[in-house]
């Protein structure tokens, strides 16, 4: 990890660093588009988002920029705020506050609050905290280590603003929507997330050889290892040595966690890869599956990326949000059931594989485009405001 990177996890974890950071170099964004509308929009996400051209670390930053270019083109000002602190604007001056955390909470608290639109990028606040807690629990009962850094959890302000706004637009499907209504949230719209496709995509899917990589599986996952489930992959490895598990993450943020795991020699850590070198490529030939044992996610865009990037067969909990359709697989969230469907592919022709490798890719390149996303940001906005 390089000097930069170390330095820029360190201000994370430190919650007064983090402040001082973000009032020096993340400051409120207000009228992005410099526009002349009397309708305003208060977007409460990240004015990082907004600091970045052609970012191409994750799909977030050219959905939001697809979202608030949207509000400009329907005649709203967009002004922005990040979601993690609560704001001095005067949140009754605009006819819609858009988004999550802490100023979407200050708008429904208010009396006569604007219109509200909770946008959820992961499943309900509420339900992602829940899942993360339960794994952290059965975590220690086995390990002995409280394995905190590794969860993915947030203030109960995030939770509430989730259930208690005019209405919610979420990345996931069914699985995701139903994490909302089972917590009161009203009119609840679903939206595929985008990822960036690497323009040998299709190359690299057909000229795969499942012979050779038919035993191999890539954990793909950011910060969260706990919570995105690596513990139970690594497991289910260690019972199976003639599989090899490669785990690529921010895992030198999560050193303690993997150290009490013990990693076996057929797991192997590759820490951070950027999709579009040639690492990736070179994992993507060797990996056969992507395994994602996840207690919460909206959609996973890192399943999304290994599959339409990879042509990996996707191997993930319902909780993932990922649609697998006839070409993958979904498990249970236990060591147990890796294991089992480990066993089950064994039994599987490297053909029938390849097949399934190969319409996996196709139907992510289909699917998680930015056209669509924007088409259905569009639609649902417009049935929640007019």
């Amino acid at each position: 990890m390089s000097i930069i990177n170390t330095f820029k996890m360190k201000v994370k974890k430190n919650k007064t660093l983090l402040k001082f950071y973000e009032l020096c170099f993340q400051k409120d964004i207000i009228n992005l588009f410099d526009s002349k509308f009397n309708k305003k929009v208060l977007f409460s996400y990240s004015t990082y988002h907004f600091n970045k051209n052609n970012y191409l670390s994750h799909s977030n930053y050219q959905e939001s920029n697809t979202i608030a270019a949207i509000f400009d083109e329907i005649g709203f000002r967009v002004d922005i705020v990040n979601n993690n602190r609560l704001t001095k604007l005067d949140i009754s001056s605009y006819d819609i506050v858009f988004g999550e955390g802490l100023p979407l909470y200050q708008a429904i608290s208010l009396e006569n609050s604007p219109k509200t639109i909770y946008y959820g990028t992961g499943s309900h606040p509420f339900h992602c905290t829940e899942q993360s807690y339960k794994r952290l629990i059965s975590f220690y009962h086995k390990y002995s280590f409280m394995a905190l850094s590794s969860l993915r959890t947030s203030d109960t302000r995030w939770g509430l603003a989730a259930s208690m706004a005019d209405a919610v637009i979420c990345i996931g499907n069914d699985v995701t929507k139903s994490t909302f209504t089972a917590r009161g949230a009203n009119h609840v719209y679903t939206v595929d997330p985008t990822y960036h496709p690497r323009p040998d995509a299709k190359t690299i899917g057909h000229s795969k050889n499942f012979d050779e990589c038919r035993k191999t599986m890539l954990w793909f996952g950011s910060y969260g290892l706990l919570h995105k489930g690596l513990d139970l992959a690594v497991e289910a490895f260690k019972n199976h040595p003639d599989w090899t598990l490669h785990i690529c993450g921010y895992t030198p943020a999560e050193k303690e966690f993997l150290d009490a795991l013990e990693l076996p020699s057929n797991a192997i850590v590759h820490g951070f890869i950027n999709v579009f070198d040639d690492e990736f490529k070179t994992l993507a030939s060797k990996c056969g599956f992507v395994l994602l044992p996840s207690c919460s996610e909206g959609t996973a865009t890192a399943v999304i990326t290994a599959v339409g990037n990879g042509a990996m067969i996707p191997v993930v909990t319902k909780e993932c949000g990922y649609d697998v359709g006839s070409s993958g697989y979904i498990i249970e969230l236990s060591a147990d059931d890796i294991e089992r469907q480990l066993v089950e592919l064994d039994q599987l022709e490297s053909s029938h594989l390849k097949e399934f490798a190969i319409a996996a890719q196709l139907a992510a390149l289909d699917r998680y485009t930015i056209d669509k996303f924007d088409t259905r940001i569009r639609m649902s906005l417009a049935e929640i405001i007019y």
